[in-house]
């Protein structure tokens, strides 16, 4: 995916969730990339479960009944520095319309949250006056002090979890992933064993989506604490019911395979 400063656009009037999907619909229909109502994908979308990330960034996207009205994969990017009211007591800053024709969008997201994985990038582009700026953060070029340094935890247990979803781990089956985790008092990571990723803090849902994971993928949650065995149980009962999409055939824990010795430091760089 190749941005252009032509896909970015800053306004500083929007203040509502609405008004914001309207200007993202508007702009990739203006781009030749969907026709019809996608604002009505955009609506049924946040209808189901927002998409809203954290770190002041939403990524609305429509619903695969809507992919039709996809003619061409891309992204519209709003930037909105005074913040727009996603509901729930969250705070959008910017707003990245995706319009994908098939799982493309996992590697949008992959993309961009990577790009926007440390708490110092909203802020960043909540400065940026200029579309250039935003593609020079997005690109990598703005270096933001990592949250994880050093060596991970030791761990009491693991598993590995095949995906079964057949669009891949986007928001929706991502936040009932996280969901599912917060409910224990652990601390848990989980990897994509077929992407070679780093492991990533699994109550977070924008590193949980960052891990770009399709159908067929294995991820891989290693997990610290008295409630280990029961998080991971519980872990595997939501794959099991498809994540909140689908209902797919129960798994076995897979056997893990021979552990690299590699440090955290490295994985970062996987």
């Amino acid at each position: 995916m190749q941005l252009t400063q032509d896909d970015i656009s800053f306004n500083h009037q929007i203040h509502t969730k609405d008004d914001a999907l309207r200007a993202v619909a508007a702009a990739l229909q203006q781009a030749g990339r969907v026709e019809g109502d996608y604002l009505a994908a955009l609506q049924a979308r946040e209808a189901q479960i927002s998409t809203f990330l954290g770190n002041g960034i939403a990524i609305p996207h429509g619903t695969p009944e809507h992919r039709d009205a996809v003619l061409k994969t891309g992204v519209s990017v709003l930037v909105c520095p005074q913040g727009v009211d996603w509901g729930e007591g969250q705070t959008a800053r910017l707003v990245v319309g995706i319009a994908a024709r098939d799982t493309e969008h996992l590697a949008i997201l992959r993309q961009l949250t990577h790009a926007l994985g440390d708490d110092g990038v909203p802020a960043a582009l909540s400065r940026a006056t200029h579309p250039q700026e935003v593609l020079d953060i997005l690109a990598g070029q703005y270096q933001p002090q990592s949250p994880d340094s050093g060596e991970r935890p030791a761990f009491d247990e693991e598993a590995t979890f095949t995906l079964r979803n057949p669009h891949g781990l986007h928001a929706r089956p991502g936040a009932v992933l996280v969901k599912t985790v917060k409910q224990w008092q652990v601390e848990i990571y989980v990897e994509n064993l077929d992407t070679h990723s780093a492991a990533v803090d699994a109550r977070n849902l924008m590193r949980v989506v960052s891990l770009g994971a399709k159908q067929g993928h294995r991820l891989r949650f290693t997990v610290k604490g008295p409630q280990a065995k029961a998080a991971l149980a519980a872990i595997g009962e939501a794959f099991d019911n498809g994540l909140g999409e689908m209902a797919a055939q129960p798994q076995h824990l897979d056997a893990a395979p021979p552990a690299e010795k590699r440090s955290w430091f490295s994985r970062l760089f996987n």
